[in-house]
């Protein structure tokens, strides 16, 4: 068993040495190619205990045999010992045969066996230049692969988040704003997947019974009571059994301001609403997107998040190794129709400055290693008749980090709060590229409704951007998001 269970590891290990399956960190990838040797070792280790046991078997029957010939014990220890052989010479048999098995080539490139797993570190000749190939290895192999892909890295250009991506990194800065999904709101543990409605397809449900009716009379038509929709349509049927195909849901009901449906999955005591309007039966609720964050709102209601900003990396890659490196920065507020104050009076006729800090997600190589950082981030914006932007980028925390610092140099900004030429940064070696666009509020029309003739001057929530730097011991892409300092 012992044997078996290192060969399982060892092959699970082998096929986590790429650039691919580590993410580009080459930590991780030393580690993997270690625990493949740790696997060949215990497996080995296997076999010895096998063979300890086999020649303790047979030292006992040398004892048992030595006893006097009318002990009444001699026999039965002899028998004993005899079946002891047998188990232990079964047990080296079949961990040996673990650890000398060949591997089936006719199922490559799959490695199926502890010696294909081992090969993969070390290689298929102990006489071959560079054998064994050390674990550190790996991570030099990874290493290089991600220095490539950082020198790919546009900043100028967004990437494009989808389904399909394979996202290394990718944060959101909604924690600062106190954001949370519908399963945060609920709790995890109040989540059940039921199969409801025509098609009978299993969705993430919660209950909320006991809840006021009108926390989900959200829409004009959908009127919970215990008769059933007043729309007349049967949406909260009462009374029907869980599972019925003719239980359905509504998808424009809200619940606590959260677009959804309700489904009424009573049983055969059904669902109703009691004198006091409260829920009571088998309601439940179903959000219309599970990963939208919301806010609290007043009279414990909640509303979509707005201001934050999404930002992070992935890498792409080829044939398992890391090509290339994308970029993201992005935001669901206002991007388009900021003002930064250049017009107007008073301060906002002056050169008048604020501070934006925040952080940054990417990844980075120096030397031998390559992984994930992370950093502060400290903008200072001037505003005004010719604004701009600076600042630095600071605090890399990772396994494959200096003592770095960049500096964001000071670009212009034009009315949208992003830059019409994008910045240059400067490390200690070559100088990078930086990005930025604010956020915030659109600028409101203090006149009220109708054309705007006069907005009151309002500055960007945060900023948000790309960027990527050059060390005279390495190099480094990512992304970055900041809120204003109050």
């Amino acid at each position: 068993m012992a044997a078996d269970q290192a060969k399982k590891d060892a092959i699970k290990y082998a096929g986590m040495l790429t650039s691919e399956a580590v993410k580009g960190d080459s930590a991780m990838a030393v580690a993997n190619a270690q625990k493949v040797l740790d696997a060949e070792m215990a497996a080995n280790d296997a076999v010895m205990d096998a063979d300890d046991a086999l020649q303790a078997a047979m030292d006992a029957k040398t004892a048992a045999e030595a006893l006097a010939a009318d002990d009444p014990g001699r026999a039965g220890a002899i028998t004993a010992a005899e079946e002891a052989i047998k188990q232990a010479t079964a047990q080296k048999t079949a961990a040996m045969a673990i650890v000398d098995a060949a591997e089936d080539t006719t199922n490559a490139p799959t490695i199926d066996s502890l010696k294909g797993a081992v090969a993969m570190v070390k290689g298929d000749n102990p006489l071959v230049e560079g054998y064994p190939k050390m674990p550190a290895a790996f991570g030099k192999d990874v290493a290089s692969d991600v220095r490539t892909a950082i020198g790919t890295a546009a900043p100028g250009t967004n990437g494009t988040i989808a389904d399909a991506t394979s996202m290394d990194g990718i944060k959101n800065d909604a924690a600062d704003i106190g954001a949370m999904t519908w399963a945060m709101i609920v709790g995890e543990d109040n989540i059940m997947m039921e199969r409801i409605g025509d098609t009978n397809a299993a969705l993430p449900v919660a209950s909320i019974a006991g809840m006021d009716a009108s926390a989900v009379d959200k829409t004009a038509t959908a009127v919970l009571s215990s008769t059933g929709g007043t729309n007349g349509d049967g949406k909260y049927p009462d009374g029907v059994a869980q599972g019925t195909a003719s239980v359905t849901g509504t998808p424009g009901t809200e619940y606590m301001g959260i677009p959804g449906a309700v489904w009424c999955l009573g049983g055969a005591d059904g669902c109703s609403v009691d004198a006091d309007g409260k829920l009571v039966g088998g309601w439940y609720f179903t959000p219309a997107d599970d990963d939208e964050l919301y806010v609290a709102g007043t009279g414990g209601t909640y509303m979509v998040a707005t201001m934050y900003a999404t930002y992070g990396y992935w890498l792409t890659y080829t044939s398992g190794a890391a090509s290339g490196v994308t970029l993201y920065a992005a935001s669901t507020a206002n991007t388009t129709s900021l003002d930064l104050g250049q017009a107007g009076t008073g301060d906002n006729a002056t050169d008048v400055t604020a501070t934006y800090r925040g952080s940054a997600i990417g990844i980075s190589e120096r030397g031998d290693s390559s992984g994930q950082f992370t950093a502060d981030v400290n903008l200072t914006a001037k505003f005004a008749t010719a604004p701009t932007l600076r600042g630095s980028i600071t605090n890399f925390q990772g396994n494959a980090v200096g003592n770095w610092s960049v500096l964001l140099n000071e670009t212009a900004l034009n009315t949208n709060a992003t830059f019409d030429t994008n910045g240059s940064t400067a490390g200690s070696g070559t100088p990078g590229v930086w990005t930025a666009q604010g956020y915030g509020p659109t600028p409101v029309d203090p006149d009220g409704p109708g054309p705007i003739t006069d907005t009151v001057n309002q500055r960007p929530t945060g900023f948000f951007g790309r960027f990527n730097a050059n060390f005279g011991d390495g190099s480094a892409a990512g992304a970055y998001t900041t809120r204003a300092v109050e």
